[in-house]
This record gives structure tokens, C-alpha cells and sequence, in this order.
């Protein structure tokens, strides 16, 4: 499997790491939510598969936060970027800015 090149997968690193380190509670561990709760299944199955982390100690609710932050904001900056906002009239900016002040518990 191939993947970016080194330079580009480290600045990816780099990122990932502050994404992690800003989605762990302050002060406490993350608690992960009952069994019921959808993000159960996702926190068990990142514990299993964190290679993405790379060494970073993050708890799996810790991962799961990261994750979903980093796939809402790439979400919306490709529909940005293709133009998809335009014709909606709604503002990119307001999102980036609801999913950072969502990001920190």
C-alpha cells in the first residue's frame, strides 16, 4: 500500500498530534460513553488500530474526538473548496468556527 510522501505525511503527524492533544479533557481522562452510545463501537475498534496516532497516549474516547474533528473540517473544506456553499448562502467560516469550539470538551 502506498501512501503521501514522507514530507508530507510527517507535517500530517505533526497535525494529528495537536489535534489529539487539544481533544483531551483537561485535567481528567476521557470517558468513553455507555456501550448504547454509537461512538463505543468506533472507540474500541480505533484502541485496535492506532498506528495513525503513531506514539501519541491518547485514550480511545480521546481518538475518537481527534477523528471525527479532523473528518468534519476536511468535510468542509472540500465543499468549500468545490464550491458547494456558494449557492447555499452559508458562511464556511461559521463552520470552521462551530467545529473548533466544539473540538475541546
Amino acid at each position: 500500500m502506498s501512501h503521501a510522501p514522507d514530507d508530507v505525511t510527517m507535517i500530517a503527524s505533526e497535525i494529528m498530534d495537536a489535534l489529539l492533544d487539544a481533544a483531551r479533557p483537561a485535567g481528567a481522562a476521557a470517558e468513553s460513553p455507555d456501550d448504547s452510545h454509537p461512538d463505543t463501537r468506533l472507540e474500541a475498534h480505533l484502541a485496535g488500530h492506532r498506528q495513525w496516532a503513531a506514539d501519541h497516549p491518547a485514550e480511545p474516547a480521546v481518538l475518537c474526538r481527534a477523528l471525527h474533528f479532523w473528518t468534519h473540517l476536511h468535510g468542509i473544506l472540500s465543499l468549500e473548496l468545490a464550491g458547494h456553499f456558494t449557492g447555499m448562502g452559508i458562511d464556511p467560516a461559521e463552520l470552521y468556527d462551530n467545529e473548533l469550539r466544539n473540538l475541546t470538551p
